[in-house]
């Protein structure tokens, strides 16, 4: 595994199936569109808040997105892309994005190379005393310039992480 991320690092790029966000009275992408996403199309237009979380649905990762989602509006006024990354495909992003009624960007990193850079995969005993490879949520505010300006790790309080962020973002962002 790579070594984590730090603040000032620069952010590895990535190209990445992805689910446009939910918008009232339009339908996402469907998985038939094959929407790629880069951070490159961020670069010099806007700063971006990129969540790793476990997996799609899951109570914990379901809290901690439609956390996110709450708060996308104001990263918006903000000119901050907010991206969620998990191991799940576009279907399941597709379907989850429909459920929770999510306005942002979920992107598909099934071959588990983007979780790998970012340094985001740590291993746990399953309920059968077997190590497993899982996503540690985490997330990344990366500027406009592919410079990574903060870093959060082992997220604790799912529902105020969200406001963490923002907080960051007014401080920083100028």
């Amino acid at each position: 595994m790579s070594g984590a991320l730090e603040t000032g690092d620069r952010a590895p790029g990535f190209d990445l199936p992805a689910v446009y966000g939910y918008k009232a009275g339009a339908s996402s992408p469907s998985a038939e569109e094959k929407v790629m996403v880069k951070l490159k199309d961020f670069q010099d237009k806007k700063w971006v808040v990129l969540c790793f979380y476990a997996v799609d649905s899951s109570p914990e990762d379901t809290r901690l997105m439609v956390s996110f989602n709450e708060w996308n509006r104001k990263f918006k006024t903000r000119e901050v892309e907010l991206l969620g990354c998990s191991w799940n495909g576009i279907n399941s992003h597709q379907q989850f994005i429909e459920v929770y009624q999510m306005g942002f960007t979920l992107l598909a990193d099934e071959y588990k190379k983007i979780t790998e850079l970012y340094g985001v995969i740590k291993e746990e005993d399953d309920d059968f005393g077997k190590m497993v490879k899982v996503i540690e949520r985490s997330t990344f505010v990366i500027d406009k310039t592919g410079m990574v300006r903060k870093v959060w790790k082992n997220i604790d309080d799912l529902r105020e992480h969200p406001r963490e962020v923002w907080d960051f973002i007014q401080k920083e962002k100028n």
